[in-house]
């Protein structure tokens, strides 16, 4: 057996017997050495087809202005795209969320464009964003144009029924509608529209140029134009809920059981401490996002079990991890069914005490920030694909 396969399971396990948590802990297990890819025989966590699902699906891509004047709203996007994402899976019927980014600041800068592709795992996000400083800038107009041209045409939106393609452009300075790449504000929207995809435009800070052009955006493509502070006016809210739900984010995280290569299994036990490491807001908004949505990350083997993206008895022996390569089928079958079990239970208990929470919010949520504008545009805009919040 090599030793240099990272191993990351939870040292929670559910007692088939009695019904019962028997720990809530990760065990601090090292971070496995370099190694080659390990043969799997499929194709590994990323390149697995999902089942087909019937349920409404939203895809969202954020465009964000990263020059050095939205410092204040990154990190608030950081602090609250847990939260974001949690609200987005809360309507009814349920949708299934993807979220990409696509990051933008101007021509001279470090990058003009730097994109993150829609997916399901937001743990993924979460990293992406977390790496995301703001810098640059300084002259003016940024190039706000290639930032949604790549959200347009760089992503591998939805294109089957029920489902809402949203970009939400966020940024305090106007459009170069001046470049010589023909690429203009209006015939970028133009081009979004076209493809059924809506711009909602959310300008922080007052500069009335912005405004105009956001306008003339949101106009063009279908959708809603607002302001916000310079900061994002991101407030966190504590609620008395938020203790139980990041400890029960840390129980569910211990349930992270990282497969396939040697690279995926130490991304799945970086993002599972990451996950852990989460606190206040974060970490309850985390809880009852995987809750609502029933999944971990694309690492996680229950994960890919559940939604049919794989199956245990076509996952190369050395692709598992270790504690199950030395396992009959049976076992490992049964193995995996008591991490099935212990989450389930998690899931049902951090749901109940999300009700409560999510009505605590509604009732005390504070107006106009970034996270509550998202929302409330969405809430609007998702009727056409049957969803209500």
């Amino acid at each position: 057996m090599r030793t240099s396969h990272m191993i990351y399971i939870g040292a929670a396990l559910t007692s088939l017997m009695c019904g019962t948590l028997i720990a809530n802990a990760i065990w601090p297990l090292p971070q496995p050495m370099s190694a080659p890819q390990t043969a799997v025989s499929v194709a590994g966590p990323h390149n697995l087809a999902p089942a087909p699902s019937e349920r409404p699906r939203i895809d969202v891509v954020f465009v964000l202005d990263t020059t050095g004047s939205m410092g204040g709203l990154i990190d608030g996007a950081k602090q609250t795209i847990w939260s974001i994402a949690n609200r987005l899976a809360s309507g009814e019927p349920r949708p299934e969320i993807r979220v990409g980014l696509v990051a933008y600041r101007d021509l001279g800068d470090e990058y003009v464009t730097r994109s993150f592709p829609l997916t399901s795992d937001l743990d993924t996000v979460h990293g992406q964003l977390s790496g995301l400083v703001a810098a640059g800038g300084g002259d003016g107009p940024e190039h706000v144009n290639q930032g949604l041209s790549d959200a347009i045409h760089g992503m591998s939106w939805d294109r089957g029924d029920r489902v809402l393609r949203l970009i939400f452009l966020v940024g305090d300075a106007p459009p170069h509608d001046d470049y010589a790449d023909n690429i203009t504000s209006e015939s970028i929207a133009r081009e979004a529209k076209a493809a059924g995809i809506t711009i909602n435009t959310i300008r922080c800070g007052e500069w009335a140029e912005t405004a105009t052009a956001w306008q003339k955006i949101a106009q063009l493509a279908g959708g809603k134009m607002t302001t916000i502070a310079q900061d994002g006016g991101v407030q966190a809210l504590a609620t008395p809920f938020d203790d139980e739900l990041a400890e029960l984010n840390r129980s569910l995280a211990a349930t992270s059981l990282g497969w396939g290569s040697a690279t995926d299994k130490s991304r799945a036990y970086r993002k599972a401490k990451a996950r852990a490491s989460l606190s206040g807001e974060s970490a309850a908004a985390a809880a009852s996002y995987s809750a609502k949505a029933g999944r971990l990350h694309d690492e996680d083997l229950v994960t890919a079990l559940e939604e049919g993206r794989i199956a245990l008895d076509r996952v190369d022996n050395a692709a598992l991890p270790e504690v199950m390569q030395a396992m009959t089928l049976d076992q490992q079958n049964a193995y995996v069914d008591d991490l099935k079990n212990q989450r389930a239970l998690l899931n049902e208990r951090i749901l109940e005490t999300s009700r409560r929470r999510d009505a605590y919010f509604e009732d005390n949520k504070a107006a106009g920030g970034f996270d509550g504008e998202v929302v409330d545009m969405l809430r609007q805009q998702a009727d056409e694909i049957g969803v209500a919040y």
